[in-house]
């Protein structure tokens, strides 16, 4: 009788470690696709993706910030 047993521990074991495998690849869908959503919910996305967006808005900043005038050099040492 102990060969029936062994047969059901080899059963139980594919059993457990299918159930593992299953676990782990739904767990990393369901994460992944959470990531997608949030992302496209994101609006950084939208000018993120596309270059021309992303170098459009630089320039905006930048021409929105105030202008800091240099000090004039001075003479003298040091």
């Amino acid at each position: 009788m102990e060969n029936g047993s062994e047969r059901e521990c080899i059963v139980c074991k594919k059993r457990i470690k299918s159930f593992v495998m299953f676990f782990a690849v739904f767990i990393f869908i369901v994460s992944y696709s959470a990531t997608v959503v949030s992302a496209e919910e994101s609006g950084c996305v939208s000018c993120h993706t596309s270059m021309k967006k992303l170098l459009q808005i630089t320039r905006d900043i930048e021409a929105s910030k105030p202008k800091v005038e240099k000090p004039a050099e001075s003479k003298g040492e040091g």
